[in-house]
């Protein structure tokens, strides 16, 4: 079931990430940071992840809370509809990386030479922000994967216990994040920006999603009177989402190129959006054509086969 105003909000989410990250590339006070130092100091663009993590515990609550979850099997179902955007995210990001290199060396190999097998490996598990590299090279926003993919591991737990004790234990986990941003946002304890990737300093965002989920009438997450035309539209850019908020930073530079041009800054700014969307819709058209439902048989096969259930 599609609730539209969720979607709506994932769309103002990524909107928000663009203009911060197109306010960071042309000096805008619109990518500024603001909040609190060493604890919640934030961008536009960090409301936007907040916003993304909070969707993602009501999401999973409104889906999975009244089900038996098998965790091997929500873990790979969740595998497979983030890894596969991913991987074509990290394809084109490899991609823009060489023609870049191409341009600025003459070569498309040279900016590879420096690479090695931890960084295959990094890049395939989308792990670089858990070893102080950020999002790595190709696709910055990856460190997003690693955080959101701990959270699913937690969210059994997260809402059985939720379910029965609610406030008691919001509360809980409203002070084991805010201890954990006090210290690593005071003590390198942990490699750059831990405030962003370190799962237990975003548990809260999470698990708060999961209790408006389960408190809130669902009715006040569905469109009442709207037309189906804009219901469609909502629909389509909240699936957009997730491919754009992976491809649009390999592409920032393309505003500042086009300006030192003699592009309009809007113009700039407007094709560098434009072309932002079609290569999320294109990696969102090949998504879909994944056949999930038969990997997943086909994995219960295997797993049945081998006894392991």
């Amino acid at each position: 079931m599609r609730y539209g105003r969720l979607d709506l909000v994932r769309c103002v989410a990524i909107s928000l990430l663009l203009t911060a990250h197109i306010g960071q590339r042309i000096k805008s006070p619109l990518g500024e940071f603001f909040g609190l130092p060493d604890f919640y100091y934030v961008s536009l663009g960090g409301i936007a992840v907040t916003i993304f993590l909070i969707l993602s515990g009501m999401v999973l609550e409104l889906q999975y809370g009244n089900k038996d979850i098998r965790p091997s099997q929500f873990i790979v179902k969740r595998i497979l509809r983030i890894y596969p955007v991913y991987y074509l995210s990290l394809l084109f990001g490899i991609v823009v990386f060489a023609i870049r290199s191409y341009y600025e060396t003459g070569h498309v190999l040279t900016n590879f030479s420096a690479f090695n097998i931890g960084d295959v490996i990094l890049s395939l598990t989308a792990g670089y922000a858990f070893v102080g590299e950020w999002g790595g090279p190709f696709v910055k926003t990856s460190w997003f994967i690693p955080l959101i993919m701990t959270l699913y591991v937690f969210f059994p737990f997260l809402s059985r216990e939720i379910k029965k004790r609610p406030i008691v234990s919001v509360i809980i986990v409203l002070m084991i994040s805010s201890l954990t941003r006090l210290i690593v946002g005071h003590y390198d304890v942990l490699p750059k920006r831990p405030l962003d990737w370190f799962p237990f300093c975003r548990v809260f965002e999470f698990s708060l999603g999961i209790f408006l989920a389960i408190y809130v009438p669902k009715e006040l997450f569905r469109f009442s009177k709207s037309s189906k035309r804009f219901r469609s539209i909502v629909t389509f850019l909240s699936a957009l989402s997730f491919p754009l908020f992976l491809v649009h930073h390999p592409i920032l530079f393309i505003i500042n190129d086009l300006t030192d041009h003699g592009v309009s800054q809007w113009i700039s700014i407007c094709s560098y959006v434009s072309i932002s969307l079609l290569v999320s819709w294109i990696i969102l058209a090949i998504d879909k054509k994944i056949p999930r439902s038969r990997i997943l048989e086909a994995l219960g096969a295997i797993s049945d086969g081998n006894g392991m259930g």
